[in-house]
């Protein structure tokens, strides 16, 4: 009977330690918790239609939505509407070009590159400061098929990943400061 009764108070006591430990904490930070010094009060952004001055349709649309699902994901900014927001988000694709990496023993293109020039803009409307105005490139690969469809669908896979990408660094930048 003693011998049952000293295992559970060992058990308890054990179980009460590790409580105290997980309690007391280390001073870990979860990732997607810090924030840079100058946007520690902030809570909500805004992030504007991305504004698209290529030839590319749908361009704009695609980086918008990835934007926005990045930083939903991320989860240290709340997404509000731009006139209660304490920082707004703001994008010009500038650029998008197809540049041939890969070719056949013929010459023909197999492989392109898609790039896209971004001038990103984020603001503080508090303090009416402007913190970031910066121009990022974002790329991706495709191959080419010898069905039409198929390669469009490639070049559309390669504009999302564009879009993703560029959303990924544009977190990066704003919350993390590089």
């Amino acid at each position: 009977m003693r011998g049952i009764r000293l295992r559970t108070n060992y058990k308890f006591g054990f179980s009460l330690l590790l409580c105290v430990f997980l309690l007391a904490g280390c001073g870990y930070d979860l990732e997607g918790t810090l924030r840079p010094k100058n946007l520690k009060a902030v809570q909500t952004i805004s992030i504007s239609p991305f504004l698209n001055h290529t030839n590319e349709p749908g361009l704009g649309r695609a980086v918008t939505k990835a934007m926005r699902g990045i930083f939903l994901r991320d989860g240290r900014l709340r997404l509000s509407d731009a006139p209660d927001a304490d920082i707004a988000l703001e994008g010009v694709l500038r650029e998008y070009r197809l540049s041939p990496i890969g070719f056949t023993r013929a010459d023909r293109v197999q492989e392109y590159r898609v790039v896209v020039r971004t001038r990103i803009r984020l603001r503080d409307k508090g303090r009416k400061k402007l913190l970031i105005n910066q121009d990022l490139e974002s790329y991706a690969e495709f191959a080419v098929s010898s069905s039409i469809a198929q390669s469009d669908t490639n070049r559309s896979n390669a504009n999302q990943q564009v879009a993703v990408s560029l959303s990924k660094d544009v977190v990066s930048l704003v919350l993390e400061g590089f």
